[in-house]
């Protein structure tokens, strides 16, 4: 395909696999998911010098 072709297209260059919607409610990795969760509640901001 040229790039003209590819240009004037209406329809998306990707192919969605639906195979993968069986894994969108499931947690792939527990134990990662609880430290990321714990690391943001124990972050610390910079405060915000913009605040109207």
């Amino acid at each position: 395909m040229k790039n003209a072709e590819i240009l004037d297209k209406k329809i998306p260059l990707v192919a969605i696999d639906r195979s993968l919607d069986k894994l969108r409610n499931k947690i792939m990795f527990p134990k990662k998911l609880e430290k990321a969760n714990e690391m943001l509640l124990t972050a610390k901001l910079p405060k915000n010098k913009h605040v109207v």
